[in-house]
């Protein structure tokens, strides 16, 4: 019997560094006071359409 061997799909190991990216700016957005709010939430919204696109577009990101 072989041993249990799980290999990332190759599309999850792309998408996983940009989910914990938008993870923890709404960590930081949820924490930020106001000043701060603004600049946090415009990172998050050009973050989401630059994957927006990408998706869009068909590319493979590299």
């Amino acid at each position: 019997m072989k041993p249990f061997s799980w290999r990332p799909n190759p599309l999850l190991r792309q998408e996983l560094p940009w989910l914990v990216a938008e993870v923890v700016l709404l960590v930081v957005l949820a924490n930020a006071n106001a000043p701060e709010l603004w600049f946090w939430l415009v990172v998050l919204l050009v973050v989401l359409a630059y994957r927006v696109e990408r998706f869009l577009s068909g590319g493979s990101g590299h």
